[in-house]
């Protein structure tokens, strides 16, 4: 169960990291301009950021986005799109966090295991941070 959550964890960190590229490969690929871009560039880590990744930055470019066109249009949709993208992402590592607390509450988990003594050698102290507390 602790490795299965672990690796579930990394998926979703990794897939973050690859989605905001992608995506603007596809915007490209669609004919979006450059403007676009570069706003969905910006947009997509401040709504990142505003959706719970205290690793993003915020970015705007104030005097683009002041303007209209592309650029505010772009930002606009990334910070949207980026935003609930993290916050399901938030919500999901919430409820790994939370039934992985939850087995190791018992020293067995179901199968056995004593995850505590599994992971006596392992430094679990970055885990805090997710809601996995008390290992």
């Amino acid at each position: 169960m602790i490795r299965t959550g672990t690796m579930i964890l990394a998926g979703l960190v990794l897939a973050g990291c690859a989605t905001q590229h992608s995506s603007e490969e596809t915007l490209r690929q669609h004919g979006y301009s450059e403007n676009y871009v570069a706003g969905y560039h910006d947009g997509c880590p401040s709504g990142k950021r505003a959706g719970g990744d205290s690793f993003q930055q915020a970015a705007r470019d104030d005097v683009a986005y002041a303007a209209g066109g592309d650029y505010k249009t772009g930002w606009d949709y990334g910070f949207l799109t980026c935003r609930e993208t993290e916050a399901q992402n938030e919500r999901t590592a919430s409820i790994i966090g939370a039934a992985l607390a939850g087995s190791m509450s018992s020293s067995h988990g179901a199968d056995g295991i004593d995850a505590r003594d599994a992971l006596k050698d392992i430094d679990t102290s970055g885990l805090e941070n997710l809601g996995v507390g008390g290992l």
